[in-house]
């Protein structure tokens, strides 16, 4: 317990730390080119508060406040989407999806986790919309809701499988002990640093947009500048926080670099087809958790899976 305390203190100091630099640099600058910081720091406090209670006291409170933050970023989504009045229903089905997808988090059945999304709300979305709204528009409607639930859900449900490895575990139960609730930490950590690093260096030294009619902060620059950080700091990290080798940690950091910046990409896409009419127009539609979480849909179940695979 001695060791979980240390390491929180920690964690908070470097956040009282980052948020007095930030609060510099926006009271000095006063651009809205450094807004993204500041909103970046805010939800680092969230995530450390929520971390640290459930870390100390039980598991379940974030596996709770993940359910919440996944039915917000769903409901954000739906609300981007072009739907008609008849699609309502197949939403409430993905909604009423969400507390049962993290029930089979919460008894630990890894099994029904990783297929109930993928196969069995995919196979029964389909027919609540055949059988009550009819035909029109069926591809779309299914599709949609199905994109939404497999990369806002599913992928970021991710995370609360970390804290559960004691519980699905089939051969290192002491390293779940040890090490399950601070995996959450450290892919967390990187993937935010990864975002915040390519973000500055894609401001100051940005020259090669990747994809500019999407999301114009997105360069080759930054990729490159957010994979370095990243390899360094999994490199002194890792021994810390994981079980992984030298070499493994090398690899989640790449896994983290690249998920957290095709996560990114993707999502962008998606927000720019979803937010901008057929003239290239942006519609009056905010989007307040998705650009938050979108890097963390790719980097949880990448970095999960790689852990899961070679240690547990």
């Amino acid at each position: 317990m001695t060791e979980i305390y240390t390491y929180l203190y920690i964690i908070f100091i470097v956040l009282i730390a980052i948020s007095i630099v930030v609060s510099m640099i926006h009271y000095f600058k006063k651009k809205k080119d450094y807004d993204e910081l500041v909103m970046r720091t805010k939800l680092w406090w969230g995530m450390a508060i929520i971390f640290s209670v459930s870390l100390i006291f039980s598991p379940t409170i974030s596996l709770v406040s993940l359910g919440i933050l996944c039915t917000l970023v769903l409901k954000e989504y739906f609300s981007m989407t072009k739907t008609r009045k008849q699609d309502r229903r197949i939403f409430i089905w993905a909604y009423l999806a969400i507390p049962l997808h993290f029930y089979w988090i919460y008894i630990g059945w890894y099994g029904m986790f990783i297929i109930f999304i993928p196969i069995y709300v995919f196979l029964f979305l389909p027919l609540v919309r055949i059988f009550k709204s009819g035909s029109i528009g069926f591809l779309n409607s299914v599709a949609t809701t199905q994109w939404g639930l497999m990369l806002m859900v599913f992928g970021l449900s991710h995370l609360a499988l970390f804290p559960k490895l004691t519980e699905i575990s089939e051969h290192e139960y002491e390293l779940a002990v040890q090490y399950g609730g601070w995996l959450v930490l450290f892919v967390v950590v990187l993937t935010q640093m990864n975002d915040v690093v390519h973000y500055l260096v894609s401001k100051k030294l940005g020259k090669h947009k990747v994809i500019p009619s999407a999301n114009p902060n997105l360069t080759w620059e930054g990729f490159i500048g957010g994979l370095s950080a990243v390899i360094i700091m999994s490199y002194f990290l890792a021994p810390y926080l994981t079980p992984l080798s030298k070499s493994h940690s090398i690899v989640a950091a790449m896994l983290i670099g690249f998920g957290g910046f095709f996560g990114t990409t993707v999502v962008s896409v998606v927000r720019r087809n979803l937010t901008f009419n057929h003239e290239g127009v942006k519609e009056g539609i905010q989007d307040k958790f998705i650009k938050k979480i979108d890097s963390l849909t790719y980097t949880a179940p990448l970095f999960f899976h790689f852990v899961y695979y070679f240690y547990f």
